[in-house]
C-alpha cells in the first residue's frame, strides 16, 4: 500500500473547502460540557508549515488577506489565532517572505472542541509511519487515539463498538479502489447512526445526491435509525468561480450523509447557510 504525503498539497483550494465544512459540521455537534465521538479514515499530520511556493497559494493563500472578515467562521478564526506572527502578512496581502502554520483536519477539530468547552473522543487512522511519528510528537496526541493502519478497515471495525458520532472520510485516491471503499464505509456508518462527511474532487463525479439504500449485508436494525436508507447531500465548490486556484482540478465536493434524523438535518441546514455566506464574501473580494 502506497503512502500519500499531503505536505505539498496542505492548505490548497480543496483543503479550504473540506476543512471549512468539517469545522461547521463539528460546530453543530459540539455542545459545551458534552462529548463527541470523532473518527477520520486518512488523517495526515497534526499540522503543516506552509512556505512559498506551494499549492496553498491558490487556496488559503487567496483567502488570507480576507481573514479579518472571515473570522465569524470557526475554521478561519482558528487559522487566525494560530498564526499571530503572520498578521502583518494579512494586512499586506503578501506572505511570500513568511510561513504559516496550517493544522490538519483532526487538529482543527481539537481546537474547535477546546473553544467550545467540549470533549472529543477521537480515533484517527493513517498508514504512514512518518504521520504516526508526527502524532506521537504532538502535545495534543493524548486527545486523539492514533492507529497506524488502514482507515477503511479500522473504522469498519470501530463502528461495531462505538456510539455514533462524526466521521470524516478523506482518502488520498492514489488507489483506484479508494472511491468504492469510501462509499461502502459511508453505507455502514450511516446505518449505524453516524453523520458522515466524504471528500473528493468534483471532477471525479463520484456520487449524486439523493436517498440511498445502505447495501450492507447482515447489518440489522439499529434502534432509532432506518438501516435500509440514508440521505446524501453534496456541497460543491467551483474554484475559479470564487477566485481560488485548484491547479488541474476544477472544484471540490463534500458529501454529507446521515439517517435524516434531527441532528443530521440540523447539520445539513447549517452547512447550506454557512457555505452560501462564505462564497458570497470570498467571491466578491477575490474575483
Amino acid at each position: 500500500m502506497r503512502h500519500y504525503d499531503h505536505r505539498v498539497h496542505a492548505g490548497n483550494a480543496g483543503d479550504v473547502w473540506k476543512h471549512f465544512l468539517l469545522l461547521e459540521a463539528a460546530s453543530c455537534l459540539l455542545d459545551p460540557e458534552s462529548s463527541l465521538v470523532y473518527a477520520e479514515s486518512h488523517v495526515g499530520r497534526p499540522e503543516y508549515v506552509l512556505k512559498a511556493p506551494g499549492d496553498w497559494e491558490g487556496g488559503i493563500g487567496k483567502c488570507w488577506p480576507l481573514l479579518p472578515s472571515l473570522r465569524t467562521f470557526c475554521y478561519f478564526d482558528i487559522l487566525y489565532e494560530l498564526n499571530p506572527d503572520s498578521r502583518i502578512g494579512i494586512n499586506a496581502g503578501d506572505l511570500s517572505r513568511g510561513s504559516l502554520i496550517y493544522p490538519g483536519s483532526a487538529r482543527l477539530v481539537l481546537e474547535l472542541a477546546k473553544r467550545k468547552g467540549a470533549r472529543i473522543l477521537g480515533e484517527i487512522w493513517d498508514i504512514d509511519p512518518e504521520v504516526a511519528a508526527s502524532w506521537r510528537a504532538c502535545s495534543k496526541s493524548d486527545l486523539m487515539t492514533f492507529h497506524q493502519g488502514d482507515g477503511f478497515a479500522g473504522i469498519a471495525e470501530m463502528l461495531g463498538r462505538s456510539p455514533p458520532g462524526l466521521l470524516f472520510v478523506d482518502p488520498p485516491y492514489i488507489d483506484p479502489k479508494d472511491a468504492g471503499l469510501a462509499k461502502r464505509l459511508l453505507d455502514r456508518a450511516c446505518i449505524s447512526g453516524w453523520i458522515v462527511l466524504w471528500w473528493y474532487m468534483t471532477d471525479m463525479k463520484t456520487i449524486s445526491p439523493g436517498v440511498y439504500p445502505a447495501a450492507v449485508p447482515g447489518s440489522g436494525n439499529i434502534e432509532g435509525y432506518d438501516s435500509g436508507k440514508y440521505i446524501l447531500e453534496k456541497f460543491d465548490l467551483d474554484f475559479e468561480r470564487i477566485g481560488l486556484n485548484g491547479g488541474r482540478w476544477k472544484g471540490s465536493t463534500v458529501a454529507l450523509a446521515g439517517s435524516g434524523g434531527p441532528r443530521s438535518e440540523q447539520v445539513a441546514r447549517h452547512l447550506h447557510q454557512r457555505s452560501k455566506e462564505l462564497m458570497c464574501i470570498v467571491s466578491d473580494a477575490i474575483s
